[in-house]
């Protein structure tokens, strides 16, 4: 098997937006576990093709809590790959950056209320198919 480098190295991630707001609402109408969430992918590129940005953005709503958050994941493009890095960015990048988003929204839920939101693993590829529709 020939030594196959990566098509795009994840350099660093940064948080752009983080909204978080609970509302008053009684226990007994909360529901925290399996409440859908929302997930829209934008990448983009220098002039280049050298270096890549991929905004990924996480809305989640129920009843008494709303999260709204942001992260950019910055990316390296390597050479002789430029053609798909659109789809690389979106698949793979995605991927690299969801479990940082993923982890923050557990670990910020977590600090008031019994019952930490664990949003779902996502499937990337359906989000490529998704942003060429």
């Amino acid at each position: 098997m020939a030594d196959e480098q990566p098509v795009i190295y994840f350099r660093a991630y940064e948080i752009k937006d983080f909204k978080y707001r609970k509302n008053e609402v009684e226990e007994s109408n909360s529901k925290i576990q399996n409440t859908p969430f929302s997930i829209s992918v934008n990448p983009s590129y220098d002039d280049e093709k050298d270096r890549a940005v991929i905004k990924v953005h996480v809305l989640f709503e129920n009843n008494n809590i709303s999260l709204d958050i942001t992260v950019n994941g910055y990316f390296e493009l390597m050479d002789g790959k430029k053609d798909n890095f659109e789809k690389y960015l979106v698949i793979n990048g995605t991927a690299m950056v969801f479990p940082y988003i993923r982890s923050m929204v557990s670990m910020l839920t977590s600090l008031d209320n019994e019952n930490a939101i664990v949003l779902p693993t996502i499937n990337t590829y359906s989000l490529w198919k998704d942003n060429k529709n």
